[in-house]
């Protein structure tokens, strides 16, 4: 009996990914795409334009400089995201949830980092809204890292950072 439930055991863990993050396909705030490589929604490092741009649809602006693309979008409330991507593939994003026009679906809130990241985040207090302190989340696989800080009252996403 406790060999046939160590064998099935084994059997078990032997067919499971090893990666450095929470995989939840069935969530649009999963934390991999299908590289395993660390993302925020459907978004992760070295994705191409092309690929952002389905994602979020036409932006607001582009600009070009050296070798590197910046994509804005803004919405109705204000700046939603800016991707920085380089020759090969997305280098830098930032995203504003609190007036994001759900053009790709993100994380929002605090419950949605700890379900879709749940732990592989650090936590730090940082400076935000003049004199107040805001939770910020760190998420971090190989190089690439998503920073989220929270909202003043510690239940909305504030600024996303993955780079």
């Amino acid at each position: 009996m406790v060999l046939t439930l160590m064998i099935s055991l084994l059997l078990i863990g032997g067919c499971s990914k090893t990666s450095d993050t929470v995989i939840n396909d069935s969530s649009p705030a999963a934390t991999t795409n299908n590289n395993s490589s660390l993302a925020f929604g459907p978004f992760s490092i070295k994705m191409s334009k092309e690929e952002i741009i389905s994602q979020m649809g036409k932006p607001t602006s582009e600009e070009a400089k050296d070798d590197l693309t910046e994509i804005f979008y803004k919405g109705e409330k204000g700046p939603n995201a800016t991707f920085l991507v380089g020759k090969n593939g997305l280098v830098k994003a930032t995203w504003y949830p609190s007036v994001y026009d759900n053009k790709a679906a993100i994380p929002k809130t605090k419950e949605d980092i700890e379900k879709n990241y749940t732990g592989k985040y650090t936590t730090e207090k940082v400076d935000c809204y003049e004199t107040a302190k805001c939770t910020n989340y760190i998420v971090k696989q190989d190089k690439t890292k998503i920073e989220m800080t929270l909202d003043w009252e510690d239940k909305m996403i504030d600024r996303v950072i993955l780079e």
